[in-house]
């Protein structure tokens, strides 16, 4: 298994070339998912710290209910961004929820309702959104359209087993989904129902299992992160949490030991711990924090400035009963 080899190509600051000076910064890079085969399959975690470009960006007038708000000069269609063939997201720019993503579920002419589902530490909006917050409407990414639709740059089969798989958590103590492309469109193991539309929610990462024989280069763009990126960290069991920022990050400087709950401890197995990928042992390794400095099981290095490369995805389990908490990252760089 081998981590992406990930480079980025270029950031355009879009300042001075007629933007506003708030129109976030325009990026791309590209991933490596290495070579395999169905033997001994590469193992590549992987995350689109990118966005896709706004349809819409406008002020809250009024958060109505738990789930729904009013956007100030929004002429909409009744439910143009509820369709599963095109998600969307509402990603909060300014305000106390700022850097958090909601999926679109429903609109009016001026209202969007927001599913919750994928944000464990809230259930109702009127605790993060208020008038004079602002938000965008953007696409999100989806199997389809970071992997392909009807020519994929993955390994087709006819079952799971004879593809390259893409596996995403779904939650603790859920399991994970196991994706495969038939060279028709994509399917879920156990399904017949197309999968080209099935979402990947900014903070979450991803897993590629790939047989083939050739590496395969991931070209990914879009909008750099430009505000604080928020993160929720489940309380028990499992999170396959994404890198937010395009940049390599050191392990203490992305937060996850200030976490509200968040155990150390003397040794990896009574503490919580954050599984991050090594390319040239290809597996896992186990870190912990023992309250003062990092650590990785079997040593007692310090291990503050390992570093979680760009576009990759960590595991993180929590070893206590805590609640879940929202890890909030400040930019890592100047916009």
């Amino acid at each position: 298994m081998k981590t992406p080899a990930l480079t980025l190509v270029a950031i355009l600051i879009l300042a001075g070339l007629g933007e506003s000076a708030t129109t976030p910064p325009i990026g791309f890079f590209t991933v490596t998912v290495p070579a395999g085969s169905a033997a001994s399959p590469s193992y590549t975690p992987l995350s689109i710290p990118l966005y896709n470009n706004a349809v819409f960006a406008g002020a809250v007038t009024s958060v109505d209910s738990a789930t729904q708000i009013t956007l100030g000069g929004a002429v909409w269609i009744a439910g143009q961004f509820a369709t599963t063939a095109a998600p969307r997201f509402a990603k909060v720019t300014a305000g106390a929820g700022v850097g958090r993503s909601f999926l679109v579920t429903g609109n009016t002419t001026s209202q969007l309702t927001l599913s919750l589902a994928h944000t464990p530490t809230m259930a109702d909006l009127r605790t993060v959104l208020a008038a004079g917050d602002t938000v965008s409407i953007l696409p999100a990414n989806t199997l389809g359209s970071i992997f392909g639709t009807t020519a994929p740059i993955l390994t087709t089969g006819a079952s799971a087993s004879v593809a390259d798989n893409v596996y995403l958590l779904n939650g603790p103590g859920l399991g994970w989904s196991t994706y495969f492309h038939n060279a028709t469109n994509w399917r879920k193991a156990g399904s017949l129902a197309n999968q080209n539309d099935t979402i990947f929610y900014p903070d979450e990462g991803i897993l590629v299992v790939h047989i083939g024989v050739a590496p395969v280069t991931l070209m990914l763009s879009g909008q750099v992160p430009s505000t604080v990126e928020k993160t929720d960290i489940s309380g028990t069991g499992s999170t396959f949490g994404a890198q937010r920022f395009p940049v390599d990050m050191q392990l203490s400087a992305v937060g996850y030991q200030s976490l509200p709950g968040w155990v150390p401890g003397a040794t990896v197995s009574t503490a919580d711990n954050v599984w991050a990928w090594s390319t040239s042992l290809k597996r896992w390794e186990q870190f912990y924090y023992n309250g003062t400095n990092w650590r990785k099981a079997g040593s007692i290095a310090n291990q503050n400035t390992r570093v979680l490369p760009a576009g990759s995805a960590v595991i993180v389990i929590r070893a206590g009963t805590s609640t879940a908490a929202t890890l909030s990252q400040s930019l890592p760089y100047v916009p």
